[in-house]
């Protein structure tokens, strides 16, 4: 095979072009230098030596082109001389002077041309391998249609909005262009609009640009939010210039910069800021509560001895009267219950370890149950126990578990606020499982949202006066007794929250 047929199609194009070109050139170079010998003109035909000159042009070489003029020259002198050698210095001489000024002047101009073809040449080059390598998402667009649009007086409403930017096509745009928007190449974007991409917000962003550039700004920056062909949300700062070449916006450059990652440091900023504003009042209130329990603990010990005083009294006078004397020890025990929480609660301020005891699962159930009847009945919530009186002893502070139970018992009372209170049914069951005990708390609300994700992080709530601090206490109280809490929705409709923790036998072999 020669190495004519190796070469592609587009370089055998090109040399096809340039010998047809060079062909051309001998024979109109032929054809003049015949005609000027022939011609009784008298050297006005070398003029047309000039066409030859701006022939040589577009074969983009300074050196031929010097050359064709030289050749050009000389063949026009001797053409002269050919023709009038015997003659002396006449008009013919003046119009051979002429013709050599004129191809002079035309090689000059043409040499001017391609030095000034190559700078735009090398500078379109150079636009290109930066356009092309950066790695700065880059798109050129057409919007002759918005800027059409725009003379005919139509004002940046929605629908010339969506008009608009379903008529913006992309003529050419960099691979970061295409990874931007979660496209596998370049070649994907090109020829099509943004319109799939485009968001509400990115959207608007447009309205503003375009009312811009109708201002007659030829450089805009706008930030603007858009999807990717992946489903995910991009935060854009978009730079639009227009080239004051390119009339009629038939070329916009539009380069972006993806400050998602900045926006999202920027919200989680803020969060932690919030955060830290609300850890501060609950600190403050921390520090409240415990001067709050030192001064309730007082009349509580006062009442506790009072009702203590109140039976003695009652043994001597009125022994048969057992309804007071039962009442009396209800106030004794409820009383020493509410100074064992505030004790509590003194201990919490006090960062003092937590009091671990040997627990049986149903009494304390049945106890916080019992405390919180009037809350429950009073929205028509029935309470379903089902728990099995054998189940082991699990070590832990009572106090703290019990919060633990009454947290979510009260959350699913909660949750069933929109639900017919026929169909208000909060079910409490436990069992055991992997040397320990689980309990399932279980309601008939209306399940767990999109926010399961976050539900025990702090200040996470989904109540419009709730603090969001219940269940992280609640898991942190779990894990602090080797066990764990989770939510999950029910298969029936509702929410159910169970928390694991490991019998005491399992605690003793553990340590």
């Amino acid at each position: 095979m020669s190495d004519d047929l190796r070469l592609d199609p587009i370089t055998r194009r090109g040399n096809l072009a340039g010998l047809t070109q060079s062909a051309a050139m001998i024979a109109l170079t032929t054809g003049i230098f015949a005609l000027d010998v022939l011609s009784p003109l008298q050297g006005a035909v070398a003029v047309l030596y000039t066409s030859v000159v701006f022939i040589s042009i577009r074969a983009e070489s300074r050196k031929m082109t010097v050359a064709v003029g030289l050749t050009c020259g000389l063949l026009a002198i001797a053409a002269y001389w050919i023709s009038h050698e015997a003659e002396a210095l006449s008009s013919a001489a003046v119009r051979l002077a002429v013709s050599l000024v004129a191809i002079a002047i035309t090689t000059l101009i043409a040499i001017l041309h391609q030095v000034a073809a190559e700078r735009q040449r090398n500078a379109d080059a150079r636009y290109k391998a930066l356009f092309y390598a950066s790695a700065v998402p880059t798109w050129e667009g057409d919007w002759s249609t918005a800027y059409v649009l725009l003379q005919e007086g139509h004002g940046t409403t929605e629908e010339f909005i969506d008009l608009a930017a379903s008529h913006a096509v992309i003529g050419d745009a960099n691979q970061a262009a295409a990874a931007l928007f979660g496209l596998r190449c370049r070649d994907d974007l090109i020829g099509r609009t943004l319109t799939p991409f485009h968001t509400p917000a990115s959207k608007a962003a447009l309205g503003r640009i375009l009312q811009a550039l109708g201002a007659g700004e030829t450089e805009v920056e706008d930030e603007a939010r858009f999807v990717t062909a992946l489903g995910d949300h991009v935060d854009l700062v978009l730079r639009l210039a227009v080239s004051p070449q390119c009339r009629e916006w038939r070329q916009v450059l539009v380069m972006a910069i993806d400050v998602t990652e900045r926006n999202q440091a920027q919200a989680r900023l803020a969060q932690a800021q919030a955060q830290l504003t609300h850890v501060s009042r609950i600190t403050t209130l921390g520090q409240l509560t415990a001067s709050i329990a030192h001064e309730v603990n007082q009349p509580l010990s006062a009442l506790i001895t009072y009702a203590k005083s109140g039976k003695r009294w009652l043994a001597r006078e009125a022994p048969d009267a057992r309804e007071v004397a039962d009442c009396l020890d209800r106030v004794v025990a409820n009383g020493a219950r509410a100074a064992d929480v505030i004790a509590r609660i003194r201990t919490l301020t006090r960062r003092a370890d937590p009091i671990k005891e040997d627990i049986n699962l149903l009494p304390l159930v049945e106890e916080t149950v019992e405390l919180l009847r009037r809350e429950l009945n009073s929205h028509d919530v029935t309470v379903d126990l089902s728990i099995s009186p054998v189940l082991p002893k699990f070590l832990g502070d009572r106090i703290q578990i019990q919060q633990v139970i009454m947290n979510l018992m009260l959350n699913a009372q909660q949750a069933m606020a929109q639900t017919p209170s026929e169909q208000r049914l909060l079910q409490v069951n436990a069992d055991c499982s992997s040397g320990g005990i689980t309990v399932h708390v279980r309601d008939n609300g209306i399940g767990i949202g999109n926010e399961s994700e976050g539900l025990f992080n702090p200040f996470v709530t989904t109540k419009n006066d709730g603090m969001g601090m219940g269940l992280a206490i609640c898991r942190s109280i779990v894990e602090n007794h080797g066990g764990s809490l989770s939510a999950t929705n029910h298969p029936d409709g509702g929410a159910v929250f169970s928390f694991y923790l490991p019998s005491a036998e399992q605690v003793e072999t553990a340590a």
